[in-house]
């Protein structure tokens, strides 16, 4: 563990979420941030930390958690109603039951509950103990949150509707579970992140993400849109690890899920000698465009994430490829709005990195729609930067190393530091200190 950084604060407050940003005096080696330049940590989401809770350091506590037991009656879900759960006026039962009867809607709820824990649960990871993970653990921890247990209902009958595409009733399931699985988590989570619920909303917050992405495969109306619900989403399961570390860090039912993931080591190139390295030229007369207080800002946006491009491409493992959503700065994903051609050939190159997951049902086809739609936007000027995420979407059989494009030795060869041969939950805590680090005020 590396020590701790000194910080100082900006003498201006954060316009995104006007809270104080802190900054630190060097480039971070897991986040990649340009903390030189101003640019603060990105892993705290939209949450602020206040103080740490007593007896677990380096682990934050958002200002709007609640550390008394005496909210555990508070925070625990209850049973859904029309005034209080969903933005419609019935609830999903009534919504998937239409015109059927009570058995048949009772039914369907079994068959979708089976048909996660059966197969469902298998499809979120290629790790042993993360599948055992979804398989028992969280739908253990449903059967107290109904926010929970609806987005485990939703992600099943999506599921389901990718095996049998006609089926109407599949369709409303998925679509009435979510919208209620939505309602409830943010009722959750406005009455504060807590010791009772910080499993449940780290859970619901995943499958949200995973029904974002499987959604892309149905949404056939009208022309192609830049899929921001699937980096909202992910970054929203961000949010919610940081905002409820203290907790999840000790939690045998989370732990697999989050220590699946590898920890990062992010070589940012500075020699411009990485395979993408040419998503980046042209970069700084791009900047001298921009007003002076974003530029250090988009510059560390281009930068990391082409950095996780790099990283992934060495070792295309689906748990390596799919934190990309979730590791990309908020700048970036506002770039992705804007439909900054940069930002969307990068974007590009991401789904076509998922090419070699595309045997997962919630990732087919993925590379293909997106990379094609992506390019759709682009200026001609931009479509040479298109020629590696195009073949690689657009290729039929199995992937030859001529194909993929094999990287230089000067990325493979990374320096590996004390701190690099830490797993995910030693670099989260890194993070955590960070964030938390308290600076008297000037």
């Amino acid at each position: 563990m590396p020590p701790r950084r000194s910080h100082k604060k900006s003498k201006a407050g954060c316009q995104r979420c006007k809270n104080r940003k802190i900054k630190c005096d060097e480039v971070h080696p897991v986040c990649g941030n340009c903390h030189k330049h101003g640019v603060s940590c990105d892993f705290e989401g939209s949450l602020t930390p206040s103080e740490n809770t007593p007896g677990t350091p380096g682990a934050p506590t958002p200002s709007f958690v609640r550390n008394d037991s005496a909210s555990h009656a508070s925070s625990t879900s209850t049973p859904r109603s029309p005034s209080t759960a969903l933005p419609f006026n019935q609830n999903p039962s009534q919504m998937v039951r239409a015109n059927s009867n009570h058995a048949s809607s009772r039914l369907l709820e079994l068959k979708l509950m089976h048909h996660f824990t059966a197969i469902t649960s298998q499809t979120f990871s290629d790790t042993p103990e993360q599948k055992l993970a979804w398989q028992l653990a969280i739908p253990s921890l449903a059967y107290d949150e109904q926010c929970l247990m609806d987005a485990i209902l939703a992600v099943s009958a999506l599921h389901l509707r990718a095996l049998q595409p006609g089926d109407q009733a599949l369709i409303r399931a998925s679509h009435g579970y979510m919208a209620s699985a939505l309602a409830q988590y943010s009722l959750l989570l406005n009455r504060g992140v807590s010791a009772f619920n910080a499993e449940a909303l780290f859970s619901t917050s995943a499958l949200i993400a995973f029904q974002a992405s499987a959604s892309r495969r149905f949404d056939e109306d009208g022309g192609y849109t830049i899929p921001l619900a699937w980096f909202h989403s992910f970054q929203g399961v961000k949010t919610v690890v940081m905002a409820s570390w203290q907790w999840l860090r000790t939690s045998d039912r989370i732990y697999p899920i989050i220590n699946s993931q590898p920890a990062l080591a992010l070589n940012l190139d500075p020699e411009r000698k990485s395979f993408f390295a040419p998503l980046l030229e042209g970069m700084e007369e791009q900047l001298e465009a921009l007003p002076e207080r974003q530029r250090a800002e988009t510059r560390q946006a281009y930068e990391h994430s082409v950095a996780f491009l790099n990283w992934s491409h060495q070792l295309p493992a689906r748990n390596r490829i799919l934190g990309f959503a979730a590791t990309v700065s908020r700048r970036f994903v506002e770039l992705l709005d804007q439909q900054d051609p940069r930002a969307l050939v990068i974007a590009s190159c991401f789904f076509a990195l998922t090419k070699v997951v595309d045997d997962v049902w919630w990732l087919q086809g993925i590379a293909k729609k997106e990379v094609n739609g992506i390019c759709s936007l682009l200026p001609s000027s931009w479509w040479p930067k298109m020629e590696w995420p195009l073949r690689i979407a657009n290729f039929e059989g199995p992937m030859d190393e001529q194909t993929w494009g094999k990287s230089g030795e000067s990325e493979v060869e990374v320096k590996i530091e004390p701190w690099m041969a830490c797993d995910v939950t030693d670099h989260i805590d890194l993070l955590a200190q960070i964030m938390n680090e308290q600076v008297p005020p000037d």
